[in-house]
């Protein structure tokens, strides 16, 4: 079997975006020189690739297959060649985080880690958890952070944190009152993230029988709209105190004690059990912990960390 890097990095160009012009633009080649080295990959592991649809390259099983398998060696050698070539930090690394983390915590992440390493392009997306979960699972993520827990088989989960969600009112007299039962909220005009958020996984596992009788108001896919939203009468929400620390430093948003509940939850880093986790994976999570580490008081400590 005569096969080549350069033909698997071509391959892997044509997975992630099967136009041949395209690919061989990209690598500097003619696109004869791009269909000649598939072809010979394609000689060398007896299948085909890709399927041929109205003049369209189309991965198919083959193609998925033989990508999840040689894509951690692939890498591996280039990150080689790169440490002994450049000597140096470099490279794209696709990270996907859950709102809460993508909006409140990552902006001064990537901005301190693009200071230490300015070779390093940092590919950032905001994705409820369970979508984060999905681009893990199908290999388009290569780094995921999520708030709460999740089952997944394929995935790697490393705790960074906990912290403890916040019930929040922007009626100063109705959240300093007193300390409420869950009972006495339920029937308040809730104003919540979409089904799939960590925040509202988390809420509804401490609720349990409860969240069916919860009135279920508002479901809003951006958390800055859920705040304005709570500025009406008789609104309440429940968020993580990274959303709010602005709006409760400032007596906009007040915190309500609700008897006997808390809504913890984990914070994790994530990535595919097959995925090769190169030394710039490593030291971008290893920075988001630290970060996390040196926050604000809501953060309960991990004591493995």
């Amino acid at each position: 079997m005569n096969i080549t890097v350069r033909q698997l990095e071509l391959f892997v160009s044509l997975m992630r975006n099967p136009h041949i012009g395209k690919v061989a633009e990209e690598h500097f080649i003619t696109q004869s020189a791009v269909s000649m080295a598939i072809k010979s990959l394609e000689d060398s592991v007896g299948e085909q690739l890709f399927d041929r649809i109205s003049n369209r390259l189309v991965p198919n099983e083959s193609g998925r297959l033989l990508l999840n398998r040689i894509r951690p060696a692939l890498e591996q050698l280039q990150e080689v060649e790169t440490m002994f070539r450049l000597n140096r930090m470099a490279g794209v690394l696709t990270v996907a985080a859950s709102s809460t983390i993508a909006d409140y915590i990552m902006p001064q992440v990537l901005f301190d880690f693009r200071c230490l390493y300015p070779e390093v392009q940092v590919e950032m997306l905001s994705r409820n958890s369970a979508d984060v979960i999905a681009g893990i699972e199908s290999g388009s993520v290569a780094l995921g952070f999520i708030e709460g827990d999740y089952e997944c088989r394929v995935a790697e989960f490393r705790e960074l944190c906990t912290e403890e969600l916040v019930v929040v009112s922007s009626d100063k007299d109705f959240a300093s009152a007193r300390e409420y039962s869950l009972e006495e909220l339920l029937d308040m005009k809730w104003v919540l993230r979409e089904s799939g958020s960590g925040t509202r996984q988390t809420m509804w596992e401490y609720l349990g029988p409860a969240k069916k009788r919860l009135n279920l108001f508002l479901e809003l896919e951006h958390i800055e709209s859920i705040k304005m939203v709570l500025k009406n009468p008789d609104t309440l929400s429940c968020m993580s105190p990274f959303c709010v620390q602005r709006e409760l430093a400032n007596a906009e948003l007040f915190p309500v004690q609700v008897e006997g509940v808390e809504f913890k939850r984990r914070f994790y880093s994530v990535t595919h059990r097959q995925k090769y986790k190169s030394t710039l994976l490593q030291a971008f999570a290893d920075h988001v912990r630290k970060h996390l580490e040196t926050m604000w008081p809501w953060i309960m400590r991990n004591p493995q960390h």
